[in-house]
């Protein structure tokens, strides 16, 4: 059967039409867009179908991974000014069944689907056999999901644990939690992990350390976004600042994750997915992560037999709604 796949994020959405058979697809479409240059999702669909009017005739399901909550099969995109709405699109595009489901959603069920190449292993631990599994990852935001066995395999539930309270665990990170509170009152996990949260780790250490700030990361930021270029300089230990804000940042990101699992009780592993995590894997891999991850108190044990592992196969969102579509033809 011909399906068709996307995965919307707050920069990018990639559209896919696959031909599943005998457990496999096989690719026959693909492109890249740029989500900020289209009004709305349906004019990028438009433009897909219509790059593409003989593969995208006759397609037997559609599954479209979305940044933001999906409720009653419509989502408003959360860093975006959309709205989608699967009865409308199914009926707009002719395709029988159109399925919306959050974009950590997609990613979960993309997880069976990876190769141990797309992995990399942060924590060995002992995973339980059809134990929970979670995933958070760091992008344009932060998206959670957690996947549950059922019967034949894992459903995977949504979540929207990016938009809960920020929880600092040391003065520091104190410090950091009154600097955003003052920038923008309620403080939820994402000001800090994310993107745009690596900007506000680091305009918080410009703030209360200006004189470690080198000239030509002060140069740069001006010159270029400020997220990527602070990364580069820290990866090549090249500004105090940078370095200091990218230590945080990954501090943050194991105490989420470690939070995350013991709420699910991820005995079966939790997955680093996003598109930030692969970027920094040699950061990840120094052990800040994985201490902060363990941090927890009465929980070190337990936390410490869970496998953890990043994520590198940046198409993991478009795998899983792929699967899914096939799941709902």
């Amino acid at each position: 059967m011909k399906i068709l796949a996307g995965d919307i994020g707050g920069t990018k959405t990639i559209l896919q039409i696959s031909q599943y058979a005998n457990h496999k697809f096989a690719v026959l479409a693909e492109e890249r867009f740029e989500s900020n240059s289209f009004a709305s999702f349906d004019e990028i669909l438009d433009r897909f179908v219509n790059h593409h009017q003989e593969l995208g005739s006759n397609l037997a399901s559609a599954c479209v991974g979305v940044a933001g909550p999906v409720d009653n099969q419509q989502a408003n995109v959360t860093n975006l000014p959309w709205q989608l709405d699967s009865g409308a699109l199914a009926s707009k595009f002719a395709i029988p069944r159109f399925t919306l489901i959050n974009d950590f959603q997609a990613v979960g069920y993309g997880i069976e689907q990876l190769d141990a190449a797309d992995l990399t292993t942060l924590q060995v631990g002992m995973a339980v056999d059809r134990g929970v599994r979670a995933v958070i990852g760091a992008g344009t935001g932060v998206g959670h999901a957690v996947l549950a066995w059922c019967s034949d395999g894992y459903q995977v539930l949504s979540s929207e644990a990016g938009h809960s309270s920020f929880a600092p665990v040391n003065d520091l990170q104190q410090e950091l939690l009154k600097y955003l509170s003052q920038q923008f009152g309620v403080v939820s996990v994402e000001c800090a992990l994310s993107g745009p949260g690596i900007e506000n780790i680091f305009q918080f250490f410009c703030a209360r350390e200006p004189d470690q700030l080198t000239e030509e990361l002060r140069q740069a930021t001006r010159q270029q976004e400020i997220t990527p270029v602070v990364v580069e300089f820290a990866m090549a230990k090249k500004d105090p600042l940078a370095i200091k804000t990218l230590e945080m940042f990954v501090e943050i990101y194991g105490a989420a994750a470690g939070n995350l699992a013991l709420f699910a009780m991820a005995t079966g592993g939790v997955y680093i997915a996003g598109g930030i995590a692969p970027r920094i894997i040699d950061s990840l891999l120094q052990g800040s992560f994985i201490n902060a991850f363990n941090n927890k108190s009465k929980m070190q044990q337990l936390l410490s037999s869970i496998p953890v592992k990043v994520v590198t196969n940046p198409k993991v969102g478009l795998l899983g709604a792929a699967v899914y579509a096939v799941r709902c033809a």
